[in-house]
């Protein structure tokens, strides 16, 4: 069973929230943690100081065996602390001090029969404790503190010596409000928490749409149409990042395939074409040698055949260039410093290709980096563009030639102050049909792994920009090859 296609937008964003809110709700539970793990240290630290000050209070009218200086002391405790409870029990148990007078003589038990107080308690009888903890009370959170009451040598003319605790002391405080307070906070906490999430996703969501996942999706519906048939679409994305580079890398690949279908189409068309006109020119160059080589023909006959021997033999170099434009290329590859090779060619320019009333100036560089690329390729390719350079200043002008280096590539023009291309070719450059050196230059750029681009106009001239990779990508394709 095929499984339902679920869009990468979906999965991202999908992955993406459900990690933010796992990591929101474990943040959030540990705050919650903390901070009641803070207040209950703050309470006990709070506890213990004031059953230190009681113990304080108490010590001296205890050890005096005053009661009522005793009491006296219970009862400034009781106004001071209204949410604390304080009892001091004898060694069995039974209340003898207290905030609330109503409880004396009781049995701490009877008050708070719970498990655990009857536990802290015999503990502290028997053992001694000074330790605290939160606990439930009458459906109401209490924090428990009990500090045992040792007894002293000062303390046996009163109490003997025959008990090693004469008592304990427990400090039981009301932690309703706190607790309250506690979860306000903790409300107020989560939910800003809980709008700051909300306000993250939705920046981050809204960053991923309008950045990844919108130039994703544009990617693949131009693929699609693509795919169709439909090379009017281009691939592309405003942007200076990774996915406007590749949207750019695709249309290049796309423009190039495009030109090789056409290319191989124009080839096979061009080949046959070439092979039937290639043979009726060879009778009709080989009857204009035999007569050339026949006696009696007067002056004004062997200037006609020597016309269509000239004609035919540049026909037969025509259909030659159609049949080579056909045919791939077999490249030789080899470290080439193109600032060198230009400077080769340029002192190679004769009166056929430079006429006396251009300038050739050239603009190198000695820093430019070794590539590796097919040498006679490259030197055919610049000698195409420097004929069409002059072919569009029959006044005269300069021809310019510059060599730099790009972050990829080595960059190569050739510029000229001419009067621009002719219309029908500016519209169709790399035709084969309206430009055959332009398409052949194209052609030889594109196999080596370059680009090819012209801008022409009747007031600046024309510049063609040859860019053919830096070392590093050419060996890999001359590997991948």
């Amino acid at each position: 069973m095929r499984r339902p296609r679920i869009s990468l937008g979906v999965k991202i964003l999908g992955l993406i929230s459900l990690v933010t809110c796992l990591v929101f709700f474990g943040l959030f539970a540990a705050n919650y943690y903390w901070k009641q793990k803070i207040t209950i240290h703050q309470i006990d630290r709070l506890g213990l100081r004031v059953s230190e000050l009681l113990s304080m209070a108490i010590d001296g009218p205890m050890r005096r065996g005053d009661n009522p200086g005793t009491h006296e002391q219970f009862r400034i405790a009781s106004d001071l602390y209204e949410d604390i409870r304080i009892y001091l029990t004898d060694f069995r148990g039974n209340i003898t001090y207290s905030t609330e007078p109503e409880t004396l003589r009781r049995d701490l038990l009877d008050l708070y029969d719970h498990s655990e107080v009857r536990d802290m308690l015999d503990v502290s009888l028997t053992e001694g404790m000074d330790s605290g903890m939160l606990l439930e009370l009458r459906d109401r959170p209490y924090y428990l503190r009990v500090r045992s009451i040792t007894n002293s040598p000062e303390c046996h003319h009163c109490h003997g010596a025959s008990q090693p605790t004469l008592g304990a002391l427990f400090e039981f405080q009301d932690m309703h409000e706190d607790f309250s307070q506690l979860r306000t906070m903790q409300m107020y906490g989560g939910l800003m928490a809980f709008g700051g999430l909300a306000a993250l996703l939705a920046c981050v969501l809204f960053y991923l749409r309008t950045h990844l996942l919108d130039r994703i999706g544009k990617l693949s519906r131009v693929s699609q149409a693509i795919r169709r048939g439909n090379y009017s679409e281009d691939f592309g994305i405003q942007g200076s990042d990774e996915l406007s580079e590749l949207g750019h890398n695709l249309s290049t690949m796309v423009h190039r395939l495009q030109a090789a279908e056409k290319y191989a189409a124009i080839g096979e068309f061009s080949t046959y074409i070439a092979h039937e006109i290639r043979n009726p020119l060879f009778a009709i160059g080989g009857f204009a040698n035999t007569l050339v080589r026949a006696p009696g023909l007067d002056d004004t006959s062997m200037q006609k055949l020597r016309i269509i021997l000239s004609e035919s033999k540049r026909l037969d170099d025509i259909l030659r260039t159609f049949i080579n434009f056909s045919r791939p290329l077999e490249l030789t590859m080899s470290p080439v410093r193109i600032d060198m090779l230009v400077k080769e060619v340029a002192r190679s320019l004769d009166a056929s290709i430079l006429a006396p009333n251009i300038r050739a100036r050239l603009d190198l560089t000695e820093t430019t980096p070794s590539i590796v690329t097919d040498p006679e390729m490259v030197r055919q390719c610049l000698k195409n563009l420097i004929k069409n350079a002059v072919s569009t200043m029959p006044s005269g002008g300069e021809l310019r030639i510059s060599v730099r280096e790009g972050r990829d590539n080595v960059v190569l023009e050739v510029a000229d102050t001419g009067h621009g291309l002719p219309s029908d070719v500016l519209d169709h450059p790399f035709n084969p049909f309206t430009s055959l050196e332009l398409a052949m230059t194209r052609k030889i750029v594109i196999d080596l792994g370059g680009e090819l681009h012209l801008e022409s106009s009747r007031e600046t001239g024309t510049t063609a920009t040859l860019r053919l990779p830096k070392i590093r990508s050419a060996e890999a394709g001359v590997k991948g090859a």
